[in-house]
């Protein structure tokens, strides 16, 4: 018997430290980006940092974008629009965004 979909309560009650894990980078991004341009660090220092936070950022969603793999396509479990919709939301706001913006300013 298949198990009824993951809502969106359950996802946080049981897969807790994947969604801590893609808050955190939000909050590290968002505190560390504005400090690095008023500390005014050299551009190789600057290119370094933006670097490593481009590395944490793949490694922080790593769990989050295995549950979203997980759950998302049929016949690997399942999930309620709402729950379907908080995952999608965490992955934009942790991992779209940043990424988007991290690759902007290594380039």
């Amino acid at each position: 018997m298949r198990e009824p979909p993951l809502n969106a309560n359950d996802l946080f009650y049981r897969h807790l430290r994947a969604v801590m894990y893609a808050c955190g980078f939000i909050g590290v991004f968002v505190i560390s980006v504005p400090v690095v341009y008023i500390l005014r660090l050299p551009p190789s220092v600057e290119l370094g940092f933006f670097a490593l936070l481009f590395g944490l950022c793949h490694v922080a969603n790593y769990p989050i974008l295995r549950l979203r793999w997980r759950l998302w396509f049929p016949g690997r479990g399942g999930m309620t629009p709402y729950a379907a919709m908080c995952i999608t939301a965490l992955l934009f706001g942790s991992f779209g965004i940043p990424l988007i913006l991290l690759a902007d300013l290594l380039t």
